[in-house]
C-alpha cells in the first residue's frame, strides 16, 4: 500500500471530482449506460472520465491546476465531450446529492473491486446512486497536510451546508437537505474521521486495516476527509455534487485557502460527539444549523462568515491571489441552499421530473 510521507512539493494547487449520473433524456430515469459509452472514448478522456460503481454513473476528474477558474472550466470541457459523445443515445448527464425517483436496484459495472464490494456491502450498494463533489488541495509536505486535516474537521460542517443538494431519495422525502451524506456513512471508514497526533499514526492505522485485509489500498478509506499521499494532497468529500459551478468554485476556493490558513493556526480538539452532531445539524438544517466548538454556540451561517473574515483579515486570500473572491464567499451565506430550491420547486408542482431537471448538465 503506498503511503508514505513527502516533503518539497508546490503547494495549494487545486484538483477536483465531480460524480454525475446517466438519465433517459425524456424521462430522467436513470440509465445503465457507463461501459457501453466508455468504449468511444478517446485515451485521453478515458483518463479523466472515470466509471463508478454503478453502471448508471460516471465520474469527471481534473488534472491538477492552478485555479478555481482552471477547475470549473476542466469539468466543463469534460462534460461537453461526454455529451457530444452521448447525444444519439436518448441519454443526458445530470448531478445533485441523490436521485429523486423511486427504482428497483442498479446493475454495477463488471470489475473485480466492484464485484468484491458488491459481495460485501450488499444491499447498501445496490441504490448507492448518489453524486459528491471532491476537492483535493496540494500540500508542500506531509506534515503540513497532517497540520490542515486536523485543523478542518471543525469545518467540515459547513462545506456540508453550502453545499446540500439530497433533500428526496427513492421517491422519498428524506427530510434532511443532503440525506447522501447519511446514505455515504453507512459504510465503515466513511462519514465523520478523528484526530491523528501526527502523519505516522494515521500510517499505522491504515498498515492494521491493511493487514487485516480490511483495505487493499488506501482509497478504501472513505472519509469525509482524507490524505492522499499518492498525490500529496488533502481531499474533502463530503460536498453533495451540484450543477451550481460558481458554487464547486467558490468551494474550491473556501478549502484552499483553509488548508493554508491551518498552517499558522492553533489546533483546539473538538470532542468527537460534538463533531458528529455538527454533522448532523448541517445535513438536516443547512446554513440555519446549529454549530458548536469549544467557545461558541452559533449557526452554520454565522460560523462560515466569521471564517472568511478570519482568513481574510490574516490575508490568506491575497497569497493565494484570490482575494476577488471574498465577497462572493460571503454572499454565499445569503444565498438559498440548493435542497431548499429543490423542496420549493416539488412543494409548486408535486413532480419528482421537475425536481430531475434541476440538476440537467
Amino acid at each position: 500500500m503506498y503511503f508514505k510521507s513527502w516533503r518539497g512539493h508546490k503547494g495549494y494547487a487545486v484538483g477536483a471530482e465531480l460524480e454525475a449520473r446517466l438519465q433517459d433524456r425524456d424521462t430522467l430515469e436513470l440509465k445503465n449506460y457507463s461501459s457501453k459509452i466508455r468504449e468511444r472514448f478517446e485515451p485521453e478522456y478515458k483518463e479523466k472520465i472515470h466509471q463508478e460503481f454503478l453502471e448508471c454513473m460516471v465520474e469527471f476528474v481534473t488534472p491538477v491546476c492552478q485555479t478555481s477558474f482552471g477547475v470549473v472550466n476542466e469539468l466543463k470541457e469534460q462534460i461537453d465531450y461526454l455529451k457530444n459523445v452521448i447525444k444519439d443515445d436518448g441519454l443526458c448527464i445530470a448531478t445533485s446529492g441523490s436521485h429523486s425517483y423511486k427504482i428497483d436496484p442498479l446493475e454495477y459495472v463488471n470489475d473485480e473491486r466492484y464485484d468484491a464490494f458488491a459481495k460485501e456491502y450488499g444491499i447498501l450498494l445496490s441504490r448507492f446512486h448518489i453524486c459528491g463533489f471532491h476537492i483535493h488541495v496540494a500540500l508542500p509536505s506531509s506534515v503540513e497536510a497532517m497540520r490542515a486535516y486536523n485543523f478542518s474537521l471543525e469545518f467540515l460542517p459547513l462545506f456540508l451546508a453550502l453545499s446540500s443538494n439530497s433533500p428526496y431519495f427513492n421517491g422519498e422525502d428524506a427530510r434532511l437537505l443532503s440525506y447522501r451524506a447519511k446514505i455515504f456513512e453507512q459504510l465503515p471508514r466513511a462519514g465523520q474521521s478523528s484526530y491523528f497526533e501526527n502523519f505516522s499514526k494515521m500510517r499505522d492505522l491504515y498498515e492494521k486495516m491493511q493487514n487485516a485485509g480490511t483495505i487493499k489500498s488506501a482509497k478504501d478509506i472513505w472519509w469525509d476527509l482524507r490524505i492522499s499521499p499518492k498525490f500529496g494532497t488533502l481531499e474533502i468529500r463530503i460536498c453533495d455534487a451540484s450543477n451550481d459551478f460558481e458554487r464547486l468554485r467558490l468551494l474550491v476556493v473556501l478549502f484552499q485557502a483553509l488548508s493554508l490558513f491551518s498552517q499558522n493556526q492553533e489546533l483546539k480538539r473538538i470532542p468527537h460527539q460534538i463533531l458528529l452532531q455538527n454533522r448532523w445539524n448541517a445535513l438536516r438544517h443547512g446554513l440555519d444549523g446549529v454549530f458548536q466548538n469549544n467557545d461558541t454556540v452559533t449557526t452554520m451561517r454565522e460560523h462560515f462568515l466569521d471564517l472568511v473574515n478570519r482568513m481574510e483579515k490574516e490575508g490568506i486570500f491575497t497569497k493565494l491571489k484570490t482575494e476577488d473572491d471574498i465577497i462572493k464567499l460571503k454572499e454565499l451565506a445569503d444565498k438559498e441552499e440548493l435542497a431548499l430550491r429543490q423542496m420549493r420547486v416539488y412543494e409548486e408542482t408535486k413532480d419528482f421530473k421537475e425536481v430531475e431537471k434541476l440538476g440537467l448538465l
